[in-house]
């Protein structure tokens, strides 16, 4: 079907989710939704990334804010498709980027989704320092999804000398225990090791991690090709029991 287009009608939206179903394969179906378990296998229709993200780059071509009024989240690649679509919008101002960002992040429900969509809202560079206060309020969420969702997005984004110190902070104030929370944490620590050394060497040595994000964290931080073997080597050593 035609995705480039001036305007959306609901039985165009309907068409597309058909259009998606033309492409479901049932075997990437079972193995991508064993991968996520907090929907279930009817949730997912069995689209691989690379066809969704053709789709989508077609539909931007277009009148993406139209599809965005038309999209529903009754599977994993329709609600993942309107955060591609929002991911490739080039937002008036921040204020529309705020209402699209926002809203898709209230709408996350697993990891896939969260990661997906914060490694694709490339317009946050554009944004970076009106965004950051909002990036932070989201670590302070009831929400697991929406404290993950401000975790990643400080990893995407925010892992740089100006940010650092408050990313730190905002990851250790965190005390929600949910294990997408506790991954989070413990992958945004590692890279931040990477990309800023001494501040987070320093965070490391004095933080309130609870044991398990913290050894998840020293676990991370050895499997990473971006950390030297004598930094691993010492990290090592601080695991908690």
């Amino acid at each position: 079907m035609e995705l480039v287009r001036d305007n959306w009608t609901k039985n165009d939206y309907d068409d597309f989710v058909e259009e998606l179903r033309s492409y479901a394969d049932e075997k990437y179906r079972s193995f991508h939704s064993s991968l996520i378990p907090d929907n279930d296998k009817d949730f997912f229709i069995g689209v691989r990334m690379p066809v969704m993200r053709k789709l989508g780059k077609e539909i931007s071509k277009g009148n993406g804010r139209s599809f965005l009024e038309q999209t529903t989240d009754n599977s994993y690649e329709e609600k993942t498709m309107r955060g591609i679509v929002i991911g490739l919008l080039k937002t008036e101002n921040y204020e529309e980027f705020l209402m699209y960002s926002d809203d898709f992040v209230q709408r996350i429900d697993s990891w896939a989704v969260c990661d997906g969509f914060c490694a694709n809202l490339k317009e946050t560079k554009k944004y970076k320092s009106e965004f950051f206060p909002h990036v932070c309020e989201y670590t302070k969420s009831d929400n697991p999804w929406i404290i993950r969702a401000g975790l990643v997005l400080m990893l995407d984004y925010y892992l740089e000398d100006e940010y650092i110190d408050t990313v730190l902070e905002c990851c250790d104030n965190v005390k929600n225990p949910h294990y997408y929370v506790s991954m989070a944490r413990a992958w945004l620590v590692a890279t931040a090791l990477a990309k800023c050394r001494e501040q987070t060497m320093r965070y490391i040595k004095s933080n309130s991690l609870d044991n398990a994000t913290f050894n998840k964290m020293i676990r991370k931080c050895v499997e990473s090709f971006r950390i030297d073997d004598e930094t691993k080597k010492y990290l090592k050593t601080l695991k908690r029991y």
